[in-house]
């Protein structure tokens, strides 16, 4: 799957969206090993940490003689600027790089930081070919030749790099102004519901979380909302650990980020390059109790109404800044390709074949926790563009400071006992 930019010169380029192939991983050998713990002390020691001057004088300056080959940084598991924020225990979940010159900034629980370090531009360009060449996407010997899948040279790329981090990355004339990283940082262990419901710092309460399982055991599909780093593939990958064992669970992502279960398999999208909504369909001959999308923002959204109306819930995550406006944009995305009416779509909502609930994930009380579920009421009156008959499970209260429940569920999975 590709998206597409305009070039200076006018003629339209690819951006490369893959994940790097897992049989072009680089293994670490002996010495790769030996200068991995060599780089790490010399950072941990102050002799790397300017990351202003030329590549070759940081190293000499570092004791490091020049450096190393590209064949040999390709196997080490090293990221220059960034390695100071990748340590365990960190709590950083994003690095920017805007632009040579520019200080680096990064988000550690939700925050955004200034760091005040810079990267010049010849570093910046050495951490984008690191990512790339870990990541499979150029060769040692060609780590400058950045290429689509059909041959065409482009200048944007994202996917994952040693399974732990997200990244994109942009050159000129793409980014006109100079080369970017972005970067996110995956967990090293996924938190878990446990995890979520500590009474000082949770994201939810335990009933709710108990609400939200017994949901998905009964076949209900779960839509989390929120904004970008709000926390929404956290409770995705806390939920799933936790239905786990009782489900046979397909995972359908750009490229691979969420914990996969024992009995489970990964779609990655970029990859198989074809579409989000094909993924969803085709994943219905591999028999889920479970179809977790990545993310909707498109005409998936239709697939996995379809695929919930035939006994195939799922969970996926959007952006929205509330839960009903969430199914607002779940309603309008099912109609993106025209494969469906808005008065079929909103049938699809508002019939029992599809029990749904809507939740949101962002700040409230001053912290990131979840602060609305709410379940589609089942009705035959509901008319495509009227507001979405809702029944609200839980509501976050100010005056507590706390999400609380407010009305039993109303849809046959639950009445009466939940």
């Amino acid at each position: 799957m590709t998206g597409l930019f305009v070039a200076k010169n006018g003629q339209e380029n690819e951006t490369r969206s893959l994940e790097g192939r897992p049989d072009e991983a680089i293994h670490a050998t002996p010495a790769a090993h030996e200068r991995l713990a060599e780089l790490r002390f010399c950072q941990e020691t102050g002799r790397l940490s300017d990351w202003k001057r030329s590549v070759g004088e940081t190293m000499r300056r570092a004791g490091l003689g020049e450096g190393y080959t590209v064949a040999e940084w390709a196997e080490i598991a090293w990221y220059g600027p960034l390695e100071s924020w990748l340590r365990p225990g960190s709590r950083v979940s994003d690095i920017f790089i805007d632009g040579p010159d520019r200080a680096m900034v990064v988000v550690e629980d939700g925050n955004r930081t200034d760091t005040g370090i810079r990267v010049c531009d010849e570093w910046l360009r050495w951490t984008q070919r690191q990512l790339l060449v870990r990541a499979g996407f150029v060769t040692p010997d060609h780590p400058d030749d950045w290429r689509s899948d059909d041959g065409r040279i482009v200048h944007a790329l994202y996917g994952t790099a040693d399974r732990r981090l997200r990244f994109a990355v942009t050159r000129p004339p793409y980014t006109p102004d100079g080369a970017t990283v972005a970067v996110r940082v995956l967990p090293a262990r996924w938190r878990t519901i446990d995890d979520l419901v500590q009474q000082e710092t949770g994201v939810l309460p335990r009933d709710a979380a108990e609400l939200l399982l017994e949901a998905m055991r009964r076949g209900v599909t779960l839509l989390i909302a929120g904004g970008a780093g709000s926390g929404k593939t956290t409770l995705t990958a806390a939920l799933l650990q936790a239905i786990a064992a009782e489900k046979r669970v397909i995972i359908i992502e750009d490229a691979r980020e969420l914990p996969l279960p024992p009995d489970g398999v990964a779609v990655e999208v970029l990859r198989s390059r074809s579409s989000f909504a094909s993924c969803a369909r085709l994943t219905l001959r591999q028999r889920p109790d479970l179809i977790v999308l990545g993310e909707v923002r498109g005409p998936e959204a239709l697939a996995m109404l379809e695929a919930a109306a035939t006994g195939h819930p799922g969970i996926c995550t959007i952006h929205a800044p509330d839960a009903l406006t969430a199914l607002r944009n779940l309603e309008r995305f099912a109609t993106l390709d025209g494969l469906a009416s808005p008065g079929i779509v909103r049938g699809l909502l508002t019939s029992g074949a599809v029990p749904l609930i809507a939740l949101h994930i962002g700040n409230y009380g001053g912290r990131r926790r979840v602060g609305q579920i709410i379940e589609v009421i089942v009705t035959s009156g509901s008319q495509a563009g009227e507001m979405l008959p809702y029944n609200t499970l839980f509501a976050f209260n100010p005056a507590t400071n706390r999400l609380e429940r407010k009305y039993p569920v109303q849809g046959a999975w639950g009445k009466g006992r939940l």
